[in-house]
C-alpha cells in the first residue's frame, strides 16, 4: 500500500507511530522517506512543537528529532532572537521532560537537539550549563543574559532526574562539539565558549564525585565519571590550560570512586584510558596517590584475585588499569633506588605466573608483554653504558624471559584442538609478542641472551622435553634478526653442532610441531651456515628429508630456498646434486605446487651464482628442461579437447596438489591449464632465483674468473627459447587469471636487474609480448606496461629503445581504453590506463603530445570521465595525471607550445570536474589529491581564477547550500594561497559547506 503525504497533524501521528511499530523494511524506509519531507517543510517547527506536546513517547521522540533537523538545514535563516526563542522553548520541552521519568530517550534526544542549538548559535548561549543547571533548578527557562549564579549552591537540591539531565547535556555538549573542525576559523568561537564553561563543568560534576553516596545516587555519579571522561578527551585535543586545569581537580575525587564498588567500573575505565592516552594530564600529586592506592589493602587483594586466575571483567580492568599506571611511569620505574618503583614492578613480573595458555585462559599476558617491552625501551634510552645481567634493573627483565618463554609452550595435542580459531590466533599472537619482546632485550644484552636460549634447548634435549625444545628454539629463532654478525657463533656452535640434527631425522619419536620449528632455526640462521660450511651439508640433508614428509614439506622447503639463496657462493658445485635431487622428488611422491616452487627457486639461487659459463648454462638448461616437460603436457591435454582424465591417471598428481585430487574423471582442459599455471608459477620461482642478491657479490673476488657472462648469442638463444615457450602458454591459457598474473609476474622479475639474463629479456622483446593478443585481465597487462616503462626510464636502455617501447605501448593502451565503454566496467584498466599515459608525460612529453589530434582528445575526454566518475582509485589516478601534464615541460619548443595549448583547451573543463568533486561530489578521503590539481593549475595558469569561478557558477555545480559570495571567497583564498598546503584545508570546509553539516550533528 503507498503511503501518501499527510495532510494533518493527526495523519503524522499515526505515521510516527507506524514508524516505531513492527513492519516490512520497504513500509518503514517509505515513512522515513515520508516524514522527512515533512520535517524539511516550512510547517516543520509547528510540527516539532506538536508532537512534543503529545503523551506518546515515540511520538515526543520524534519531534525532538525534527527540532534537530530544522536546525541543521535551516541555520542560516534564523535570526538570534529566532534562535532565542528556539532555545528558550527547548529548555522549557526538557524540563517537561526531565519530570516524566518513563521519557529518558525523549530527554536525550532533547539534550541532542539542545546541542545542535549551541553547535550553531554558541553566540547567543554562552555558558550553556550554568543557564541549563540555574533553569533545570526554577523549573522554567532562566534568561541567558542573568549573571551565572553559582552551580554547586544551584544544584544541591536536584533530584537524581534533574542531575541526569545536566549530566546528559553536558557529555553530548562536548561530544559533538568535538566532532567539530578544530582547526576551522568557523568554530573559533564555539570552542571559546565551551571552555569558558570550565567553571561550570567542574562545579556540576564535583558536587556529584565527591559526595559522600547519600546526596547523589550511584547512577548519578557513573554518568558523572563518563561525562568527565567525554570532557578530557576533548581537553587533550584543543589543549587549552584553562580546561585542562579545571578537569584536573576533579582527578583525586574520581580515583576515591574506586573504592566504591558500584564507581569501579566507570571510575577505572576513565583512569585508565587517560594514563594510556594522555599521561603528563596527571599531576605528580596524583601519581602519588595512585602509588599509595596499589600499595593498600584494597588493591593487594584485587591483585590476589588476579593472580589466582581470575579474570573476570572487574579483576582484568583493575589489571589493566595498574598496568597502564606502570607504563605512564616507566622511565620512573627503572630506578632501583626508588622502593614504591621496584614493588610495582614486582608486581608485574609475579604475574606471569599466573596458570594457563596466553589469550586462552590467562587474559593478561599480553598487556603485560606490552608493559615489558616499553620497560626495556626505556632501559635503552635512561642507560648509555652498559647494564649488567644479573643486577637490577635487567634482574627483572631476566625473570620476564625466563616465564615468557614456559608461558607459551604449546600445550598437549588433545588441548589444542579444543581450542575455536580464534584461540589459536590469539596464542599465535602472544607467542610473536614474546618474539618481538626478545629482540628488543637482545639489544641491551646481546650475547648473554643467546647462550640463555642455548642453555634452555640443552638442557629439554637432555631431558628429551621436546615442548620445552620447541618453545625454546622459537625464542632463539627470534633472536636470529638481532644477530647480524658472528658474535654468537661460538654460541650457536653448541646446538648446530650438536645431536638435534640427527635426532630430528626420527620422525616416530620427535612431534611435528618440534620439528618445524627446528628445521625453522636453520632458515633463520642460515648466515652462520655461509659462514660454517661443515654444517652445511648436514643442514641440507636434514632439510630434503623433511621435504619428503608430507606433513614437512611446505615449512622445510623454505628453509631450503632460504638457506641455499644465503649461502649460493657455497653451493655451485652441488648444483647437479640439487638438480638430481628435485628430479627424485618430482618422481617419486605427490609433490605440493609450493614446494616445487621453492625447490627450484633455491636451484635457480644456486645457479645465479655460478661464475663458470659453461656449468651454469647446463644447469639453467637442465633445470628449465625438468620444469618444461609439464608445459609441454599442458598444451597437449589442451589439444585433446573434452576428453576426461581418470582419476587414477598420474598426470593429475602434477596437475593437483595432494589435498585437491579429484575422485571422478575432470576434463582435460580442466588439467591442461592447472599444469600450465603451475609450470609458469615454476618458471616464475627459477626467474627470481636468478636475479641477483640484493647484496652485491664480492667483484674482486671473482674479478679473475674469465667468462663469467653468457656469450650475447647464447644468451639471445636461450631468451627466445623462453619467450616461445611463454608466448604459446599466453596464446593457450591467458583466459585463465591467475596464468596471466603469473605471466606478468615473470616479465616484472627482469625489469629492475642491470645485468644480462635468461629473463632480462630486449625492451622490443617485451614491448611486442605485451602488446600481443590476450584474452583476459588486461587491466595487468597495462600495469606491467607501465612498470615496464618506469624501469626503461631508469635503466640502461638507450633513447632510441625507451622511445620506441613507449610510442608502441602508449598507441596500445589507448586502443585498449577505446574498447573500454566506462571506468565503471573495468576500474582496474582504467586506473592503469591513465597511469601509464602519466608516466609517459613525465618521461617523453613529446611522445604523448605527438599523438594525433583525436588520440589527444581522447586522453582528456577518457581523464575527465575518470575524475567525474565514482570509483575511488581512477579518480585518484586522473588527478594525478592533471596534476602532471598540468606542470609538464619540454625542451622542445613544439611540444611547449602544444602543452600549452592543452592547458588552454581544457582547463575550463577540468575546473568544472575538480568544482563539481569538491561541490560534494567526492568522499571526504578523495580531497587531498584532488587539491593537487588545483594548486598545481592555479600557479601554471593566469586564467586559472576566471575558469574557477565559471566552474561553481555553472548550473551543473552540485550543491545549493553555499551562496554566491561564499563561492567568490572560496576561490579569493584558492588564488592567495598560490598552491600552499593550506590550500588542502580550504577546500575541505568549503566541502563541508556544500556537503552540509547535518551529517555531522543528526542522530
Amino acid at each position: 500500500m503507498d503511503i501518501q503525504t499527510p495532510t494533518s497533524f493527526a495523519e503524522v501521528e499515526q505515521l510516527v507511530e507506524r514508524l516505531y511499530s513492527p513492519n516490512q523494511p520497504q513500509v518503514i524506509a517509505r515513512i522515513q522517506e515520508v516524514l522527512q519531507q515533512v520535517q524539511r517543510s516550512s510547517e516543520g517547527w509547528q510540527l516539532a512543537s506538536a508532537l512534543l506536546e503529545r503523551p506518546n513517547v515515540s511520538v515526543r521522540f520524534f519531534g525532538a528529532l525534527t527540532v534537530i533537523v530544522k536546525l541543521n538545514t535551516e541555520r542560516h535563516s534564523l535570526s538570534d532572537d529566532d534562535a532565542n526563542a528556539v532555545l528558550h522553548q527547548l529548555v522549557t520541552w526538557l524540563i517537561t521532560s526531565t519530570q516524566d521519568q518513563s521519557a529518558v530517550i525523549v530527554t536525550k534526544k532533547l539534550c541532542s537537539a539542545l546541542v545542535t542549538h549551541f553547535i550553531h548559535y554558541s553566540h547567543v548561549w554562552q555558558r550553556p550549563v550554568g543557564h541549563l543547571v540555574r533553569s533545570l533548578q526554577n523549573g522554567q527557562p532562566a534568561p541567558v543574559e542573568d549573571s551565572p549564579a553559582r552551580v554547586g549552591e544551584a544544584i544541591e537540591a536536584f533530584s537524581t532526574e534533574r542531575a541526569l539531565t545536566a549530566i546528559w547535556f553536558t557529555a553530548s555538549l562536548v561530544e559533538e562539539a568535538g566532532k567539530t573542525d578544530l582547526k576551522s576559523t568557523k568554530y573559533i568561537g564555539l570552542h571559546e565558549r565551551l571552555v569558558a564553561s570550565a567553571e561550570d563543568l567542574t562545579a556540576l560534576l564535583g558536587s556529584f564525585l565527591r559526595s559522600s553516596g547519600n546526596n547523589a545516587s550511584a547512577q548519578v555519579r557513573q554518568e558523572a565519571i563518563t561525562c568527565l571522561n567525554s570532557w578530557i578527551t576533548y581537553a587533550q585535543k584543543i589543549s587549552k590550560h584553562t580546561l585542562t586545569s579545571a578537569l584536573q581537580s576533579l582527578i583525586t575525587p574520581t580515583i576515591e570512586c574506586l573504592l566504591v564498588d558500584d564507581l569501579f567500573e566507570s571510575s577505572v575505565e576513565l583512569l585508565t584510558s587517560t594514563l594510556e592516552d594522555w599521561e603528563s594530564f596527571f599531576t605528580a600529586e596524583h601519581y602519588s596517590i595512585l602509588y599509595s592506592v596499589f600499595q593498600s589493602p584494597w588493591a593487594q587483594q584485587r591483585y590476589q584475585t588476579l593472580r589466582q586466575g581470575d579474570f573476570e571483567f572487574e579483576s582484568l580492568q583493575f589489571g589493566l588499569f595498574m598496568i597502564a599506571f606502570a607504563t605512564s611511569r616507566v622511565a620512573e620505574l627503572t630506578d632501583s633506588s626508588n622502593p614504591s618503583a621496584q614493588s610495582i614492578l614486582t608486581i608485574l613480573v609475579d604475574l606471569l605466573k599466573v596458570e594457563g595458555h596466553p589469550t586462552v585462559e590467562d587474559k593478561i599476558f599480553v598487556p603485560l608483554l606490552e608493559f615489558w617491552s616499553n620497560f626495556v625501551d626505556t632501559l635503552t634510552i635512561e642507560y648509555s653504558g652498559d647494564l649488567v645481567w644479573d643486577q637490577p634493573p635487567l634482574t627483572f627483565v631476566k625473570e620476564v624471559v625466563s616465564h615468557s618463554w614456559r608461558k607459551i609452550q604449546y600445550p598437549s595435542s588433545s588441548t589444542y584442538v579444543t581450542w575455536d580459531s580464534s584461540e589459536k590466533a590469539g596464542f599465535g599472537d602472544a607467542r610473536r609478542d614474546v618474539a618481538d619482546l626478545l629482540q628488543l632485550v637482545h639489544g641491551i644484552t646481546g650475547p648473554p641472551l643467546v647462550a640463555l636460549f642455548v642453555d634452555y634447548i640443552m638442557q629439554a634435549l637432555e631431558q628429551t622435553n621436546w615442548t620445552e625444545v620447541e618453545s625454546a628454539t622459537f625464542c632463539l629463532g627470534a633472536l636470529s634478526d638481532s644477530v647480524s654478525d658472528d658474535t654468537c657463533d661460538d654460541i650457536l656452535v653448541k646446538v648446530f653442532g650438536s645431536p638435534l640434527f640427527e635426532l630430528l631425522r626420527q620422525r616416530d619419536t620427535v612431534p611435528g610441531r618440534a620439528r618445524r620449528t627446528c628445521l625453522s632455526l636453520i632458515e633463520r640462521y642460515s648466515e652462520f651456515f655461509g659462514r660454517h660450511e661443515r654444517f652445511l651439508a648436514p643442514a641440507l640433508n636434514l632439510l630434503f628429508s623433511a621435504v619428503d614428509d608430507q606433513q614437512l614439506a611446505i615449512s622445510a622447503s623454505k628453509s631450503v630456498h632460504t638457506l641455499c639463496s644465503s649461502c649460493r657462493q657455497l653451493l655451485g658445485r652441488e648444483v647437479d646434486a640439487f638438480i638430481g635431487q628435485y628430479e627424485s622428488l618430482r618422481s617419486s611422491r605427490e609433490l605440493e605446487s609450493i614446494v616445487e616452487e621453492r625447490i627450484v627457486g633455491a636451484i635457480a639461487a644456486i645457479i645465479q651464482a655460478i661464475t663458470e659459463t659453461q656449468i651454469k648454462a647446463e644447469a639453467f638448461r637442465r633445470l628449465i628442461l625438468v620444469v618444461s616437460q609439464d608445459v609441454t603436457a599442458s598444451l597437449q591435454l589442451h589439444s585433446t579437447g573434452s576428453q576426461a582424465i581418470e582419476p587414477q591417471e598420474p598426470i593429475l598428481r602434477r596437475a593437483y596438489d595432494p589435498a585437491d585430487l579429484p575422485t571422478v574423471p575432470v576434463p582435460a582442459s580442466e588439467v591442461a591449464v592447472l599444469l600450465a599455471t603451475r609450470s609458469l608459477r615454476c618458471l616464475l620461482s627459477i626467474a627470481k632465483g636468478l636475479q641477483a642478491p640484493s647484496e652485491p657479490e664480492d667483484l674482486d673476488a671473482a674479478s679473475g674468473a674469465d667468462g663469467t657472462k653468457t656469450t650475447p648469442e647464447a644468451l639471445a638463444q636461450t631468451q627466445m627459447e623462453i619467450l616461445t615457450v611463454l608466448a604459446q602458454l599466453k596464446d593457450t591459457f591467458s583466459y585463465s587469471t591467475e596464468a596471466v598474473d603469473v605471466l606478468c609476474a615473470i616479465l616484472r622479475t627482469g625489469f629492475p636487474e642491470l645485468d644480462p639474463g635468461p629473463f632480462v629479456f630486449e625492451p622490443h622483446m617485451v614491448t611486442e609480448f605485451l602488446t600481443s593478443a590476450w584474452q583476459n585481465r588486461i587491466s595487468t597487462v597495462v600495469n606491467t606496461a607501465s612498470a615496464f616503462l618506469s624501469s626503461l626510464h631508469h635503466g640502461k636502455s638507450g633513447k632510441e629503445d625507451v622511445e620506441t617501447a613507449l610510442r608502441r605501448l602508449l598507441q596500445w593502451t589507448l586502443s585498449v581504453l577505446h574498447q573500454l565503454n566506462a571506468s565503471d566496467d573495468d576500474p582496474e584498466l582504467a586506473q592503469y590506463g591513465v597511469e601509464l599515459v602519466q608516466k609517459a608525460i613525465v618521461q617523453r612529453p613529446e611522445v604523448v603530445m605527438s599523438q594525433s589530434p583525436e588520440s589527444l582528445e581522447f586522453i582528456f575526454e577518457f581523464a575527465l570521465k575518470l575524475l567525474r566518475g565514482s570509483e575511488p582509485l581512477p579518480k585518484a589516478a586522473a588527478a594525478d595525471f592533471w596534476a602532471t601534464l598540468i606542470v609538464a615541460k619540454s625542451a622542445d619548443p613544439n611540444t611547449q607550445a602544444a602543452l600549452s595549448s592543452a592547458l588552454n583547451h581544457v582547463g575550463p573543463v577540468l575546473c568544472q570536474a575538480l568544482m563539481q568533486n569538491v561541490g560534494g561530489n567526492a568522499a571526504r578521503s578523495e580531497l587531498d589529491k584532488l587539491c593537487d590539481p588545483i594548486k598545481k593549475l592555479i600557479t601554471a595558469s593566469v586564467h586559472a581564477r576566471q575558469w574557477l569561478e565559471s566552474a561553481l557558477a555553472d548550473p551543473a555545480f552540485p550543491s545549493d547550500k553555499v551562496s554566491a559570495k561564499e563561492k567568490e571567497l572560496f576561490v579569493k583564498k584558492l588564488v592567495a594561497l598560490r598552491g600552499q598546503r593550506a590550500t588542502n584545508q580550504v577546500v575541505r570546509e568549503f566541502w563541508l559547506e556544500c556537503r552540509g553539516q547535518a551529517f555531522m550533528y543528526a542522530s
